[in-house]
């Protein structure tokens, strides 16, 4: 006998929730008390599955990954990253991944830490400037600018802020554009007449050209950095022997640079928010860091080490994952714990409502590194926690971004001290990451214990 699961009858035009379209994140989220963590809503004719429900998220990204596809909305991402990692399918996908891969092997990590570490001095010497002036930094907009500088330097070699700032905004405005195009679908052909598709289009070649001409320019080096473009530039299919033509390099370039800084700036803003609110989680991240490195610039070797600033960055993307939610459709019908499930059905994982949820996380909206601790990790059911995404399709710069991210937080905390304005609660936008919807912006001052 076939089960069934809750319907939300919506309202909406051609039944698709306004408050679904409006934020996806907080509808699945605030739908739990009535509905639980596995439900469907309409759109046209066709169902759409709410999912956060950790038995049903494992049987799609991984018992029976082969039966389930990116869903639709992906053809938008399209537009603006082409055929990379995150929107590729089937071969291709699994030819470009193991080309890549080699890039994030842990040897290449440790030469990138190098880098990494250098644009994060410098920063810090930017913002004691910086506060020196003026006390209240915007921290969403700094932390796009330290991720990016990080992104350029590792992937292109590249020094040029002027070049950088302008790259960023383009991608900005073609998230924007395309994420409006993936929640008002029907609102797209007024897009062809108003200009604003128009726009998108010379933002998109305009960013192209600027990758291009890199890749043109790294081709044409006898001796190239090992940087990331130099190791894709480098990368062969082992079984044909044939790399990566400009076209493939382009998509994959901006894959990285969008994904690269876009969701690290987003899981420090959030988390230095989060500290703000949570002296005593500072104080603690504090004791490690002087305990493990006494003052000293931590090595890549150190990062094991600096395990506390680990939780703390987990924990700050339980809460506010970057990545929100994962989109799959049924390529054939299939059967989730009883559930039939029709051919071509669309799946909304919301990582975001995963995340929150009172059923797999005691004090869902509280603050608690130690959740983090090694003992209950182990004890966690798995794909409860999915800050990177689950299954062969895990996010391939994790251990980039994670180490990015340990090495600014203990390098930020060592130096800085951080308030909030108010103790009003940040809104969030769910964009293609969850971003915050109006600027993060804390008291910065420099931390009197701070060892000249």
């Amino acid at each position: 006998m076939q089960k069934d699961i809750p319907y939300y009858e919506g309202k909406g035009f051609l039944g698709l929730p306004k408050d679904f379209a409006k934020n996806v994140a907080q509808f699945a989220h605030e739908q739990e008390v009535t509905l639980g963590d596995f439900y469907r809503i309409r759109f046209l004719l066709f169902p759409i599955y709410i999912v956060f429900r950790p038995s049903v998220i494992q049987h799609i990204l991984q018992t029976n990954a082969k039966n389930y596809r990116k869903s639709p909305a992906y053809n938008q991402l399209k537009l603006a990253l082409g055929n990379g990692l995150v929107t590729s399918e089937g071969a291709f996908w699994k030819r470009q991944r193991k080309m890549a891969q080699p890039a994030f092997y842990k040897t290449r990590l440790e030469q990138l830490f190098v880098e990494m570490t250098d644009v994060v001095d410098h920063y810090v010497q930017h913002l004691e400037r910086q506060i020196a002036v003026e006390a209240v930094v915007n921290i969403s907009r700094a932390m796009v600018q330290v991720t990016s500088d990080i992104v350029m330097r590792t992937l292109f070699s590249s020094r040029n802020n002027a070049n950088q700032d302008q790259m960023y905004q383009m991608m900005s405005e073609i998230q924007e554009y395309v994420t409006f195009r993936v929640h008002h679908p029907f609102q797209i052909p007024l897009q062809y007449l108003n200009g604003r598709h128009q726009k998108f289009k010379k933002q998109r070649s305009d960013f192209s050209v600027s990758v291009f001409q890199l890749i043109e320019e790294r081709r044409a080096m006898k001796e190239r950095p090992s940087d990331l473009l130099s190791l894709l530039l480098e990368a062969e299919d082992v079984e044909t022997g044939e790399r990566m033509t400009d076209q493939e390099l382009r998509d994959e370039v901006i894959t990285l640079f969008s994904a690269g800084h876009e969701t690290s700036a987003n899981a420090m803003a959030w988390t230095l928010d989060l500290l703000a609110q949570h002296p005593t989680v500072i104080n603690k991240l504090r004791a490690e860091e002087k305990s493990v490195l006494d003052g000293r610039t931590p090595s890549f070797s150190d990062l094991r080490q600096l395990r506390y600033h680990q939780q703390v960055i987990e924990e700050g993307m339980r809460l506010y994952p970057p990545a929100h939610a994962i989109g799959r459709q049924a390529i054939a019908e299939d059967e989730i714990g009883g559930v039939l499930v029709p051919k071509k059905s669309a799946f909304f994982i919301s990582v975001y409502a995963l995340h929150r949820s009172p059923r797999y996380w005691e004090a869902p909206e509280a603050f608690r590194p130690e959740r983090f601790e090694t003992e209950k990790v182990k004890k966690r059911q798995k794909f409860t926690y999915l800050p990177f995404g689950g299954g062969q399709r895990m996010c391939i710069g994790n251990h980039f971004a994670m180490m990015e991210m340990q090495l600014l937080l203990a390098k930020l905390v060592r130096h800085f001290d951080f308030e909030r304005l108010s103790n009003e609660t940040v809104p969030f936008q769910p964009l293609i990451t969850l971003k915050p919807k109006e600027d993060i912006r804390l008291r910065v001052s420099r931390h009197s214990e701070v060892m000249v």
